[in-house]
């Protein structure tokens, strides 16, 4: 099933596509790309959800398969694929969680990351069961697990009833990695844009890094959701 998809992915590749998503993504480490344009994955992704070319655990353990000899034998593309499955295929929680265990640490970069997290609606459905679920990536040792943890709660979790916790979090949160500090400066904009005064109050506090401050204030202030005038005053916070 896999060579088929393959074979899919293959015929929507595009070269030029391909140059400028590994050039923001920062493709250096090997991944092998195609240039398919996500809204293509997610087309693809609910047909083989739907069964289109046959159960979809087939294409996931193939790929499993795969990724347990060397993560570098698929291509960024199908492990996102996989990824969007998890979320877009009919399944118990149990089992989604065994697909998770298995792709997160896995992840092949920010775009793999947040793309293929993007269709986990289901995590809506129960956030007070999958809230610890999602915290103990913050613990692990692969820079994009901890990434997609941040993301995760950014994604899912900036509600009233945990949008306080999610900021604690994240005020705690310290890290040397470039797209772990990248992925918590954007979830903090995006606290910034929904809860203003309560993420105002961990600028002013200033216990963030400081290059984790003054990015989140950055993206803040590039924001179309954000005021002429708060924008101005964000400035006042950068550290």
């Amino acid at each position: 099933m896999r060579e088929e998809i393959l074979q899919i992915l293959k015929e929507k590749a595009d070269g030029e596509y391909q140059a400028f998503s590994d050039r923001i993504t920062n493709n250096q480490t090997g991944n092998r790309s195609m240039g398919v344009r996500v809204p293509a994955l997610r087309a693809l992704g609910k047909e083989i959800a739907g069964g289109k070319y046959g159960d979809f655990r087939t294409y996931l353990q193939e790929i499993d398969v795969l990724m347990a000899r060397d993560r570098l034998e698929v291509f960024q593309e199908e492990h996102m694929l996989y990824g969007m499955l998890i979320g877009m295929a009919k399944m118990e929680n149990a089992e989604r969680r065994q697909y998770m265990d298995a792709w997160i640490p896995r992840i092949l970069s920010w775009g793999d990351c947040d793309c293929g997290t993007s269709t986990w609606k289901f995590i809506k459905k129960d956030l007070d069961a999958w809230y610890p679920y999602v915290l103990q990536w913050l613990e692990a040792k692969e820079e994009f697990s901890v990434r997609c943890g941040l993301v995760l709660l950014m994604q899912y979790f900036i509600t009233d009833a945990y949008i306080d916790r999610v900021l604690a979090v994240y005020e705690k949160t310290y890290s040397d990695a470039y797209y772990v500090r990248m992925g918590q400066a954007w979830a903090l904009s995006v606290c910034y844009v929904k809860y203003p005064e309560k993420t105002l109050n961990v600028f002013e506090r200033r216990t963030l890094d400081a290059w984790v401050q003054n990015k989140a204030i950055q993206k803040c202030r590039e924001s179309f959701r954000v005021s002429k005038a708060d924008k101005e005053m964000l400035k006042t916070f950068k550290m």
